[in-house]
């Protein structure tokens, strides 16, 4: 299966540096109130570059036959690609929706993030087999105790993305 890419923002290995400048490069988006979204974006983006992707992009938006949608992050290129859902809390029913759309599709694996003090919804059920082959992993992460995002710079938490990505 071929994805169509839309509004793609590229990320470089120079733009995740810090937070703060992986925030410089690539906004966070005006109508997400709190940072914690965007920091999970920002460390997923990293475990990506490190594992060695080339091409890594933010918030695109993706064509699936008819219907567009979007996720957190994208890697990869045509034939394989890692797409994430990053979620500050819960698993939404409509981040549900989209793991639907993309479970029977060849060539894509995702990686669902959401906090550990918020729930999996129903994706360790009605995923079970996506689970089990590894093309959907479900992280459960403990978020930082801050929003402050100067404070994110040091807050050692890529290195649990680094490893539960690698183990996979």
């Amino acid at each position: 299966m071929e994805l169509d890419l839309e509004a793609l923002a590229k990320v470089t290995p120079g733009q995740t540096e810090t937070y703060m400048a992986f925030r410089n490069a690539i906004p966070k988006p005006a109508d997400e109130d709190a940072h914690l979204r965007h920091i999970l974006r920002f460390y997923v983006v990293r475990a990506m570059l490190k594992r060695g992707e080339q091409d890594v992009y933010v918030l695109p938006k993706l064509k699936l036959g008819d219907k567009t949608i979007q996720v957190d992050v994208a890697a990869g290129s045509p034939g394989k690609y890692t797409l994430s859902i990053c979620e500050p809390n819960s698993v939404t029913p409509e981040t549900e929706e989209i793991l639907d759309l993309l479970k029977d599709k060849d060539g894509v694996d995702v990686i669902i993030v959401h906090s550990q003090y918020g729930q999996p919804g129903t994706v360790m059920t009605k995923f079970k087999d996506q689970l089990e082959s590894k093309k959907f992993l479900l992280l459960a992460v403990v978020p930082p105790p801050f929003d402050d995002v100067y404070e994110y710079d040091i807050w050692m938490f890529e290195t649990t993305f680094r490893n539960l990505l690698e183990e996979n």
